[in-house]
């Protein structure tokens, strides 16, 4: 069976806490240069959504590979809704820059729900590794004004998230950036009126980026995995249409795994 976990706990160091949703096992090797950083505050665009993940029996979400592939699709989603600047520590800098400039910084909207994302296969690639990720968000919507909400139903979509080595190129045109003036940020005033929840977004408590020496980069396949994403969506909402479709609601749904 798939191990499922809840996003609200996966990046918790306490033993007494992590042992409650794992079995028994070694602890996992600690990267290198581990950087502690100061609690992490979501922003307000991301802060009402949840993220539980689920992976294939070979996966591990706690080891080092599980940890930072969590951590850069959690960042990738925050990036799109509230910026690059305001992703999870180290992030913003492991981004390979081709893909980051790409990534617009200016909807004025935000999520809530739940999304649920499921580690489908690693494989390694020269000298980095390549994680297949399938999503299903049928439970996440989009807040388009006051309390509406849009919530696009499907069954499940496939993308990749890869890293590879740092390269010269890579630091260059990061360095560029660095001197570029700053992308617009999203508007902060259509959040105030946010419904306050008990549901928060969870994040980790340490950089797990820096010091890795691998560029983070994103895309997507739409082949074989892509059908096997679909079959694992409909195993979560096995009663969406068959080409998906968009509602709207004033409630957001929240799934919690304990």
């Amino acid at each position: 069976m798939n191990r499922i976990i809840c996003a609200a706990i996966a990046f918790l160091v306490g033993s007494s806490l992590l042992a409650s949703c794992t079995p028994d096992r070694a602890p996992a090797p600690v990267a290198p240069q581990t950087i502690i950083t100061a609690e992490y505050e979501p922003p307000g665009q991301v802060r009402n959504t949840t993220f539980v993940w689920s992976a294939e029996p070979d996966v591990d979400l706690f080891d080092e590979r599980g940890r930072l592939i969590r951590a850069a699709q959690e960042s990738k989603i925050i990036a799109y809704y509230a910026g690059i600047d305001v992703t999870y520590p180290g992030f913003a800098e492991a981004l390979d820059p081709n893909y980051a400039i790409g990534i617009s910084t200016t909807l004025q909207t935000s999520l809530a729900g739940t999304i649920r994302a499921h580690i489908l296969e690693i494989n390694d690639i020269h000298e980095g590794f390549k994680a297949t990720i399938c999503s299903q968000e049928s439970n996440l919507a989009t807040r388009v004004r006051d309390e509406d909400y849009r919530i696009k139903v499907f069954s499940g979509r496939e993308e990749f998230v890869e890293f590879g080595p740092t390269t010269e190129a890579h630091r260059h045109e990061k360095w560029m950036q660095r001197h570029e003036p700053p992308r617009p940020a999203p508007e902060t005033q259509y959040l105030s009126a946010l419904p306050t929840s008990e549901h928060r977004w969870s994040a980790p408590t340490e950089d797990l980026f820096t010091g890795t020496g691998l560029t983070v980069t994103f895309g997507s396949d739409l082949g074989e995995t892509m059908h096997r994403c679909e079959e694992w969506g409909r195993s979560i909402e096995p009663d969406v249409p068959d080409r998906g479709s968009e509602v709207k609601s004033r409630e957001v749904v929240y799934d919690v795994v304990a």
